[in-house]
């Protein structure tokens, strides 16, 4: 009886075999997301371009493993939400770090230190990467509480949004420089000249961080987008 149930088992799985576990696989993603945006977040704190090669390894993993979570969606007989969600779902999560590696490049080729505006956005977005890890995490179980997990990511985008305005506002502060010009001080024009060039290079810094909240924001509206299937 048991040889035959087996036989049976086997056949069953061969005509409609087992869903893999998409929930497990986005969640790894999500683990290497909150690794990477914890080492960024040490890197705008410290400096340590150490953790800018850990990055860079981190994002060489994800790329790896979105491949494989992407073969295994290409290949799955049913999956339980549309194949499209769980796509976007990949991607949106695995976007964050290749952002996180873009800023630590951009800072180390163009020299830029920190400042509280990008402490800041950083630390919010670590912050939405959790929270939007903790929103799969509860998926399988309690979709309401993924769906504010969902909305908290939103909010964060806004945020950095709020401080990326800000940010920018500051930069383009350069009454002091004019100043010095129009009293002919000496070194007026080169030190008004590496101001601009510190405002376009900090800029490009500032954006790329606002890039990845945009990114983070749409990660949100995909968790948003399952929850509604599977509530």
């Amino acid at each position: 009886m048991g040889g035959s149930s087996t036989t049976f088992s086997k056949l069953t799985n061969r005509v409609f075999p087992r869903m893999p576990n998409f929930y497990g696989l986005i969640l790894e993603q999500c683990e290497l997301a909150n690794q990477t945006a914890a080492l960024l977040e040490d890197y705008v704190q410290t400096g340590n371009k150490s953790r800018a090669d850990m990055i860079l390894k981190l994002e060489q993993d994800a790329d790896t493993l979105r491949h494989r979570n992407l073969d295994v969606l290409k290949n799955a007989f049913a999956t339980p939400m549309d194949r499209e969600d769980i796509y976007r779902a990949y991607v949106t999560v695995d976007c964050v770090i290749s952002h996180a590696h873009n800023i630590v490049s951009e800072m180390d080729t163009l020299g830029i230190k920190t400042d509280p505006f990008i402490t800041e956005m950083i630390a919010i977005l670590r912050n939405a990467v959790e929270t939007l890890s903790a929103g799969y995490k509860k998926l399988a179980i309690s979709p309401a509480d993924s769906d504010k997990d969902a909305e908290l990511v939103g909010k964060a985008k806004k945020k950095i949004e709020k401080s990326f305005r800000a940010a920018l506002a500051k930069l383009f502060e350069g009454d002091k420089y004019v100043q010095m010009m129009k009293e002919k001080q000496d070194g007026a024009e080169a030190m008004a000249m590496m101001y601009v060039m510190d405002i376009f290079k900090r800029r490009e810094v500032y954006r790329q961080i606002f890039d990845a909240a945009i990114d983070m924001g749409d990660a949100g509206e995909v968790l948003h987008d399952i929850v509604v299937q599977v509530a």
